[in-house]
């Protein structure tokens, strides 16, 4: 995300899902944020601080719009799961996914593919309900 862009579209494309869901009676939701979104859980650790602190420095739109997606998301009737993830750019490691509540340290990088097999486990397996899991390569 840029520095210089204006507004928070991830956030109302999350507003509209929501109020569809609801309107609709569904009630499983799983997305993606960033620890900028933080967890009723969240101890002071590196991987539940560090994350937010750069974003609003060196992101504050971005910034803005996960706060703005994890006050939506909590005010919503859904059974929602918010998968946290850092650096999604590194290398797959098959089968070594670790997560963390954010109540103990969690590593800083995750691949895409591990990221993508935690949320087809979490709705395969209805689990993680109302919480939000920093997601990591083991």
């Amino acid at each position: 995300m840029s520095r210089k862009r204006k507004g928070t579209p991830i956030a109302n494309g999350h507003a509209v899902i929501i109020k569809a869901m609801e309107k609709l009676h569904k009630k499983r939701l799983i997305t993606l944020a960033t620890p900028t979104a933080r967890s009723k859980e969240d101890k002071s650790n590196i991987s539940t601080v560090v994350p937010g602190f750069m974003a609003k420095i060196l992101f504050p739109n971005g910034y803005r719009e996960m706060k703005e997606v994890e006050q939506l998301i909590r005010k919503s009737s859904l059974e929602w799961t918010v998968v946290r993830i850092i650096n999604p750019n590194v290398k797959h490691v098959k089968n070594e996914i670790g997560y963390s509540y954010g109540d103990k340290p969690a590593k800083m990088a995750v691949s895409r593919e591990n990221v993508g097999e935690f949320m087809y486990r979490t709705a395969i397996d209805n689990t993680h309900i109302r919480k939000m899991p920093i997601v990591f390569n083991k």
